[in-house]
């Protein structure tokens, strides 16, 4: 256990700004709520509960052996929490819950594969089986098949008559040990006698586990994601990694320092390269294992710089160097724990940062670390990122239901022969505000098609440009060096189109998306003020925020053409002649090329532009939940209209409220 977690509150810093405007909304929102109707005081209360749920997501990916899961142990607080010496098969993806809200008691969760994922790694090889399936690589194929049937067989032997009902189910607990996490997670030496018989006994069916856990020194939830390594022998894990990726506001890649990026795979190169620059921080770790830290970190740096500009990654990128073990000895005031090397090294550091002429001291060499240089660069994308933009869409959300108490308070106060004004152009108000309901769903409608039609052209277009350039390329290889050697063709000029056509479509979604909640807001507005008059005084209804546009991680899947193996010299074998060489290669880098397009398709497109129908609908069941309830006000208070009418406004002190609540939320947005 961690003697000085106190160090853990090193970087919160960066976070006051976030959590000082969460308190003061929060304030802002109960006085809303003190002179809100039932209506208004619930969605209200849903918008306190958004920023009380709020939870930042850190995911932590890298080389096998690099130290995830050691700077994840110490970011709990916790070390040796997570096995930090296991295969990346038999490793699980594991989420630490930090500061959450949980069902019931539970304290941990362990999920199993679904009967549909387990056959198809079964039957198919998972996603390596499906790669060889396209490049007909028979040989590849059986041997998956045999490491398959192996798996299985000491999967049922474990299991037992367990096996087939485990899948698609959760185990839960109201606590967990080492013992526990290590049934669920990693996989035993068989030929050890040491090793407890439990240990890994569910981790070949285990997809994801979920430990839950308090830390005070974290002002804010967060969720830490710690994965496997991306070399995973059945490419399981790797879209599982995808998939805790696509909801993460950070991604930390955790390297070491005697490989650094020189060595890394390129599948992951490829999947952080999709990311927004400010999103990747990378930890470079185990630099107590440097002979000469002073001198080499500043070569592993330049390294490091050049490797991301020819991934076309920012060389602006935060890049912080640590030790997880200097870490842990701070953290537990322990540092016996260092080995001889890791002494002489930090003693070097030590020296080299200037604090050559005072004590050793544990807060000394937390500092040397890079833990609170990693805590920092976490807060600071958290706050600037998914933290504003919580901020942005409550106080957003809080000035229309403002504005709407607003409306509703006037129409209490009216009083016509049929209750509230009305210049509705001769229609009833219900079917003037069903009429604009309906319209902006139309609009809405029609603009996610036609986005989704142009961007599957244009990805469509990429596909067949690029498969012409690359069988343009093949032939002229033929032509030139006939039938002898291997040719490969970098698929990267795919990914660099496909990605050009989405972030288009992300520009373009953006664009509309905003013109068309712009025209709704107007002409919401203008019904609040047909209905209603001059007596709103100022008013005003803002538009939807338009949905954030994802990073397209998919573009970063492991295709056929990216592996580097025997596979492309047995496929070149096997054909022979120009034609069969061009023929068979168009098939197999199209389908490839497709199998990115449908990624792309189902888990981006898909999810933006129904986020912009969701955004559309929620505005307009808001605004039209309240029209239509000022629309049916009747005669409740003549003597309050006389006294509208005359100037005199009994509901002065609320509109006072009103207008001050409003003015703050506006400054605080500007």
């Amino acid at each position: 256990m961690a003697r000085n977690d106190h160090l853990l509150s090193v970087g919160n810093e960066a976070l006051s700004p976030m959590t000082d405007a969460m308190s003061a909304l929060t304030t802002q929102i109960d006085q809303l709520t003190e002179v809100a109707d039932a209506r208004s005081s619930a969605r209200l209360a849903t918008l306190k509960t958004k920023m009380e749920n709020f939870t930042a997501s850190v995911t932590l990916v890298g080389q096998v052996k690099a130290g995830k899961s050691s700077i994840i142990n110490i970011l709990a607080g916790r070390p040796n929490l997570l096995p930090s010496d296991v295969n990346p098969w038999t490793s699980v993806v594991t989420t630490l819950n930090i500061n959450t809200r949980t069902e019931g008691d539970t304290r941990s969760k362990f999920t199993f594969f679904e009967q549909e994922e387990w056959d198809n790694l079964m039957v198919g090889g998972g996603r390596l089986g499906e790669l060889a399936n396209r490049a007909g690589a028979d040989d590849e194929m059986d041997d998956i098949r045999r490491q398959v049937n192996e798996m299985k067989a000491k999967s049922e032997e474990r299991l037992g008559k367990h096996f087939d009902l485990i899948l698609g189910q959760s185990h839960q607990y109201d606590y967990f040990d080492d013992e526990l996490i290590q049934r669920y997670v990693c996989l035993g030496d068989e030929d050890d006698p040491d090793i407890n018989p439990k240990t890994g006994r569910f981790a070949d069916v285990t997809k994801s586990a979920e430990l839950f856990m308090d830390i005070p020194q974290y002002p804010i939830s967060l969720k830490l994601c710690d994965t496997p390594g991306v070399n995973d022998t059945f490419m399981v894990r790797e879209q599982i990694t995808l998939r805790s990726l696509r909801g993460s506001e950070v991604c930390v890649v955790v390297l070491a320092a005697s490989q650094a990026l020189t060595t890394m795979d390129m599948a992951l190169m490829r999947i952080i390269s999709q990311f927004e620059n400010r999103q990747i921080i990378l930890f470079v770790n185990r630099i107590d294992e440097l002979s000469d830290p002073v001198t080499q970190v500043p070569e592993i740096r330049d390294r490091i710089q050049d490797t991301l500009k020819q991934n076309n990654i920012d060389t602006e990128t935060s890049i912080v160097f640590g030790s997880a073990q200097w870490a842990e000895a701070a953290l537990t005031g322990n540092p016996d724990i260092l080995t001889e090397e890791s002494r002489q090294a930090l003693n070097t550091f030590y020296l080299a940062a200037g604090f050559g002429d005072q004590s050793a001291s544990l807060d000394k060499i937390w500092a040397l670390s890079g833990l609170p240089d990693l805590l920092l660069a976490m807060n600071e994308r958290i706050a600037e990122g998914a933290g504003s933009r919580l901020l942005d869409r409550v106080r957003h959300r809080a000035r229309n239901i403002a504005s709407q108490i607003r409306a509703t308070t006037v129409a209490k106060t009216l009083s016509t022969n049929d209750g509230v004004l009305r210049d509705l152009d001769g229609v009833s108000a219900e079917k003037a505000i069903v009429t604009v309901s309906e319209e902006y769903e139309r609009k809405v409608n029609e603009l996610t098609a036609k986005l989704r039609d142009k961007v599957l052209e244009r990805l469509a277009s990429a596909e067949a440009n690029f498969v012409k350039r690359a069988t343009d390329s093949l032939i002229a290889h033929l032509e030139q060096n006939g039938e002898e050697g291997t040719w490969q063709y970098d698929p990267a000029g795919l990914r660099t189109l496909q990605k050009a056509a989405y972030f288009s479509f992300g520009r373009s979604m953006r664009k509309e998306a905003g013109a068309i909640y712009s025209s709704a807001a107007t002409d919401v507005e203008s019904l609040y003020l047909k209905l209603l008059g001059n007596h709103l005084g100022e008013f005003n209804i803002e538009a939807p925020i338009v949905p954030r546009v994802p990073p397209p991680l998919g573009i970063g899947r492991t295709i056929a053409l990216d592996l580097q193996s025997t596979w492309w010299r047995r496929w070149w074998q096997k054909r022979k002649g120009f034609e069969a060489y061009a023929a068979d290669y168009t098939r197999l880098i199209s389908s490839e090329a497709n199998s990115i397009t449908k990624d792309i398709e189902e888990n981006q497109i898909a999810a933006v532009l129904e986020n912009v129908r969701a955004g559309m609908a929620d505005f307009l069941a808001e605004q039209k939940d309240t029209l239509l309830s000022i629309s049916k006000s009747g005669n409740r208070d003549p003597a309050a209209q006389a006294a509208l009418n005359s100037g005199t406004q009994p509901q002065k002190s609320r509109d006072d409220i009103l207008g001050d609540i409003l003015k703050d939320l506006s400054n605080e947005a500007a």
